[in-house]
């Protein structure tokens, strides 16, 4: 669609599309807002926006990103480690394939528009998106409009030759977690969770919970709360629970992810405990400073760099019509370093 269609649709001048387009001013508040709701029903984006970025075959692919500030109440723009080292690593993995990378963070869960009108805009060949929640309806409206789309961490299976999802071995390795805390002899165990719907939230709680059924007769009880993968808030949960008159409090803590695990590590240094001694810990990403931790933090290291790789060689792969596999599961590594040790004994 061009301007001058656009404008025709609206009922305005071709020259006051443009000014709202460009942010040049000079048009009433109400007619902006009027030309905004239009540029959003249809998508538009300029042709010379996208000429500007597509002219010469240059090969870019775009990475959207839920994780932002606006959606999560968070204080900095990108709210996931995951997400800050994905962003660096799909961009350094792209320029090997010769492709550049447009990164897009979406203010809101449901905000597909965006991604949609810049893809529709040749600006991008194809898409990497994550931080979606699992069964969005909207993002199975882009996959529907046949554009290649690749899914992190989002969905269990692709359903459409267009789409690949990559995904990391969540419940697996999370129940690998809690049989580790069982072998060191933690009977009071205690699951630090995100009940948010997505995939990896799901599947760590359902690993967790097929872990406790199977060594149901070594494990006394098992806690769990909701910490939506903040470590503020894993820190207050974590005081509230361990500065309580309460005697029986878990000894092993498993945490879905290093973030919450450091927010508890804090938390229970503030109040005296000694870590592994009277509380075990383990995490899940093994993000960079997770080794830098005093003790250092055990964790199920995810790879990264391979979740990077597989992502932008796939995307490139249907982008440019080759064979790709469609469901790719990547695997998660035990690092044990000094936040396990064997339950405290109870006198």
């Amino acid at each position: 669609m061009t301007t001058e269609e656009l404008a025709k649709i609206i009922g305005v001048s071709r020259i006051t599309l443009s000014k709202v387009i460009n942010g040049a001013g000079g048009v009433a508040p109400s007619t902006e807002k009027k030309i905004r709701e239009y540029i959003d029903r249809y998508n538009f984006v300029p042709n010379s926006k996208a000429r500007s970025l597509v002219g010469k075959k240059e090969h870019i692919i775009g990475l959207f990103s839920a994780y932002s500030q606006k959606n999560s109440g968070a204080s900095s723009d990108i709210t996931s480690h995951f997400a800050t080292e994905m962003i660096n690593l799909v961009v350094n993995n792209a320029q090997k394939c010769d492709y550049k990378t447009l990164v897009y963070l979406t203010e809101q869960q449901e905000d597909t528009k965006s991604i949609e009108r810049i893809i529709n805009s040749s600006m991008v060949r194809g898409a990497i998106l994550l931080g979606y929640d699992t069964g969005s309806t909207e993002i199975k409206h882009l996959a529907e409009r046949g554009y290649p789309l690749v899914l992190v961490n989002q969905e269990k299976d692709s359903y459409y030759d267009n789409v690949v999802v990559v995904n990391m071995d969540d419940q697996v390795s999370a129940s690998y977690a809690i049989e580790m805390l069982v072998r060191n002899e933690h009977r009071n165990i205690l699951y630090i969770g995100c009940d948010r719907h997505r995939l990896p939230a799901i599947r760590r709680q359902k690993g967790v919970r097929s872990a406790v059924e199977k060594w149901q007769y070594k494990i006394d009880k098992l806690t769990e709360i909701n910490c939506d993968f903040s470590e503020e808030k894993a820190y207050h949960e974590i005081y509230r629970m361990y500065s309580s008159s309460e005697t029986d409090k878990p000894t092993g803590i498993f945490a879905a992810n290093d973030i919450m695990a450091i927010g508890a590590m804090n938390a229970l240094k503030a109040l005296g405990y000694n870590i592994p001694k009277d509380v075990s810990i383990i995490g899940f990403d093994d993000i960079t400073i997770s080794k830098y931790l005093t003790p250092g933090l055990t964790t199920m290291r995810c790879n990264f760099d391979k979740i990077a790789s597989v992502s932008v060689n796939s995307l490139v792969d249907l982008i440019e019509k080759r064979d790709t596999v469609r469901h790719v599961e990547v695997p998660v590594e035990f690092i044990e370093r000094g936040t396990l040790s064997k339950a405290k004994k109870t006198q």
